[in-house]
This record gives structure tokens, sequence and C-alpha cells, in this order.
């Protein structure tokens, strides 16, 4: 591990181990906090020092392969066996699952299956929804005592390079009551719904965590699906969730280095890339009029991200748009067209005719990936959908980052460090034959342990199948 997350587990754990007796309903309050989000750049440079660990006196987690053991330690009290409940209904929740309407058709019946949102609508994709406001209840009272207590316990440690941050110890104070509803509205729904099984997106988010908790609490299964591919892994562990469904053998590992058990493990891919595998129909004609392209260029799929070198990625384009074989598309990151991040690629499309750049966010990237002839891509999900879609796929690792990203490493020269270096790829791959057939062998190595799943559909059906006719555990 880095040195900013062997501190990050070990202030993780100390801030489970202090507050271990700030409890609603049994469970500790501390662990439903998505705890990442509490820590921000003045104590995420104190944490990538050396001697931060020093600073920590009730810290549990010293190395890699204790992470989920300790949560697993903390959640143990409250596992309940599980219950087989025939009579009961999958419940998928929308928030992150991701999963088509036409795939949740081929899969799931209306009958037995339930949708969980925010929506009031009565169906949604087809199926029976439930709305989850409907089991909230005023908890204002409980969250008030408990933010008392909270804080009491939090004063006593003012010094402490966490809990005596302001930022920290306020964005979790203010959780609190989401904290508590969340708890209340689930022990509610699961009450008066009967649950055979619950999958969800992602445990990042308070409801799908309680989701996963309150239900090993009352005997009911889970499955969570990999949201996206393994690169904050604050973001995938611990893991709240009966079981795992991960993209192939490289999160098995993964997870397994983290101490998860291989048993709550499952390699099903996800079914949002299902309907890759499905023939589409597209008009090309369409695509280069929308926009404005050159029919007779090689058309490249750009895909950025947060925390990129400048330097790196304006160079990168510099080099390709001055290219006269090639035109650009760029796809901003969502997050750098929230935060209206995105002037050193308008600037260049200004200054290039071969360069358009993506404004709407609502934009399908799957879309601009079928009609593109290649996809350059930083360390994204875009890189994984490209290579799936068969199109020629290089990587720039131009990341500013408290850790390593290995993930693509096994693409060889297909990723890069320097802007120069993956240009001449991209050059080499697009006039040479011989390279195109060298880049489908190292492609298809990538795939075997990374994605070989074309109907993750089935996968998952056979999965829920199996925990709700045989016992998880």
């Amino acid at each position: 591990m880095s040195i900013y997350l062997t501190n990050y587990w070990s202030l993780y754990s100390e801030f489970i181990n202090v507050l271990k007796n700030l409890k609603y309903r049994d469970i500790p309050v501390a662990l439903m906090t998505n705890f990442y989000q509490q820590i921000n750049d003045e104590l995420r440079s104190d944490m990538e020092q050396k001697d931060f660990e020093m600073k920590l006196k009730y810290s549990s987690i010293k190395k890699q392969n204790q992470i989920q053991p300790f949560f697993e330690n903390r959640i143990a009290p409250l596992k309940q066996p599980f219950k087989k409940n025939l009579e009961g209904k999958i419940l998928i929740n929308l928030d992150y699952t991701r999963i088509s309407e036409k795939i949740l058709s081929d899969h799931f019946s209306r009958e037995h299956t339930m949708i969980l949102s925010r929506s009031r609508a009565s169906e949604l994709f087809g199926f029976p929804n439930v709305c989850i406001l409907n089991f909230k209840k005023d908890t204002s009272h409980i969250s008030g005592e408990l933010i008392r207590e909270a804080t009491s316990i939090l004063a006593k440690y003012d010094g402490h390079p966490a809990f005596g941050n302001d930022f920290f110890s306020q964005t979790f104070l203010k959780r609190i009551p989401g904290i508590v509803d969340a708890i209340d509205t689930v022990v509610n729904l699961y009450d008066q719904i009967p649950t055979a099984v619950v999958i969800m997106g992602t445990t990042e988010d308070v409801v799908s965590r309680t989701l996963a908790i309150v239900g090993r609490m009352k005997g009911i299964p889970s499955v969570c699906l990999q949201h996206g591919i393994l690169m904050g892994e604050e973001a995938f562990i611990p893991v709240f969730s009966s079981k795992v469904g991960i993209y192939g053998e490289y999160e098995k590992k993964w997870y397994m280095d983290r101490g998860l058990e291989e048993k709550r493990i499952s390699v099903i891919g996800h079914p949002r890339y299902d309907d890759i595998f499905i023939p589409a129909q597209s008009s090309k004609d369409t695509f280069i009029k929308e926009y404005d392209l050159d029919p007779d260029k090689i058309t490249l799929l750009l895909a950025t991200g947060p925390n990129l070198d400048a330097n790196k990625i304006q160079a990168l384009i510099t080099e390709l748009a001055t290219n006269q074989k090639f035109q650009l598309i760029i796809k901003p990151h969502p997050w750098e067209l929230s935060k209206k991040l995105i002037s050193l690629y308008t600037d260049l499309e200004i200054k290039y005719t071969s360069v358009h750049v993506i404004k709407d966010r609502k934009v399908d990237t799957r879309d601009l990936i079928m009609n593109s002839d290649g996809v350059i891509s930083t360390l994204s999900t875009v890189a994984l959908e490209g290579l799936l879609f068969n199109k020629p796929v290089f990587v720039f690792h131009f990341n500013q980052a408290n850790r390593e990203y290995d993930y693509y490493n096994s693409l060889e020269n297909y990723i890069q460090n320097e802007p120069t270096e993956l240009m001449k790829m991209v050059s080499l791959y697009f006039s040479s034959e011989k390279e195109k057939l060298k880049y489908e062998d190292v492609k298809n190595k990538f795939l075997l342990k990374s994605y070989r799943i074309k109907n993750s559909g089935i996968y998952l059906s056979n999965l829920i199948n199996q925990l709700i006719h045989v016992r998880p555990e």
C-alpha cells in the first residue's frame, strides 16, 4: 500500500474504535458514513506523510489483509443466519445499479421483482416501484441526541490530526441525521416488504450500505455489483454485502489481498455491459454530421478525468490535433463539466478545427465509442468499454495521485506515461497491420483476466437464485 492508503486505513480503524459505542438500533453510526469524503485537502496532505501514523493511538489496521476482517469483526454481532424466503421479492436499489430496461426484462420477472427508488411512480422499467420515502419517519430527536454524544466524544481529541480537523468532524456530525433516517427507513421497509434478496450498485452511499447491513441483521442476503473499475480503493472496500459481483480475476485477487473471503466473491461481470455484445444499428453518417467531422479522417475519442497533469494532456491533444490523419472528440469527465474545468479543452477546440469538445453531460458515451475509430482514455471505465466494443484503446497515465494504479498495466506499450510515447503507439497502430495483430494479442490477454463475461444478466440471475434457494453462508 502507498503511504496515504496505509494511513487511511489506520485512521479509519481509529475512527471506528473511538466511536464504537455511538450506536443506533445497535449499528455503530461511524460504520455508516462514507469515510473518505470526510477528508479534505489539508488532512489528505498530512496523511501522505510517513509519520502520520505515529499520531494515532487506537488504530487496528496495520496490513492490507487486515482491512476486511476489521470491519467483519464490527459487524459480526449484528449478523443473523440467512433465511430462505421463497415468497419474498427481489429488491433492486435503482441508485448506481445501471442495468438497462432490456436486460432487466430479460432476466427478472415482474411478479418477483421490485425496484426501490425515490420516485413516487407506481412502475419503473416495467416493474413495480417501491418509493423509499414512504418508509421514512421523523427521527430528528434521536439524531440530536447522537450529535451531542458524538460531539462530546470528538471534543476529547482536540489535538488529533483528524478528529481535531473541523472539516472532518463537522462533515461526520452533519451526516448523522441522514444515517439515522436511513437506518430507520430501511428497518421499516424490510418490516413491511417481504424481501428475498437485495441488489445494489455500491455500498458507498448511506442507503445502499444500510440495505446491506440491516439486511444482514434480518437474514436477507445482498449482492453488490461492481460500479466501475477498481481505481479509488476507498470506494470498493470494506464490503458490506453478502456477495460482491465483480468483473474478473483481477478484482478477485484484489479483494482477497484485502482480506475478503473467496466464497463471498462472484465473477459475474456486470449487466450494464451486456448491451455491448448485442449488435446495434447506428448511422455513422448521422454521427459525422452531428459533430461536424471529416469522413476522410480517423476519428479518435479522447476521454479525460480529474487530477490529470495539465501539461501532459495538453501536449497529447496538440500532437493529435496537428496530425492530419486524425480528428478528436474530447469527452470531459462529468466532474470536470460540473466544476466548469474544461477551458483547457475548449481553448484547443478554438485553436484546432480537428478538435471537438462534448459539453453535454447527458451524451451517450457508448454511442461515441461505437462511432469512433479508436479510444484514447485516462485510467477509466471508458477504456474498458472501448476494449469490449473491440475498438483499439490507448491509455494515458497522466494522473497525479497518492497511490499506484495498475489495472491497465498489462496493456504493455498501449499504456504510456508520456504524451510523445503514446502518440507514437497511436500512429504506429493506424499505419501498420503487424501492429494491429500485436495489439489484438495484448487486448485478448488483458480481457482474459479483466472481463470475459458476455451475458452477465444470466450469471446474476443464477447467483440470485442460489441465494434465494440455498443458504449463502
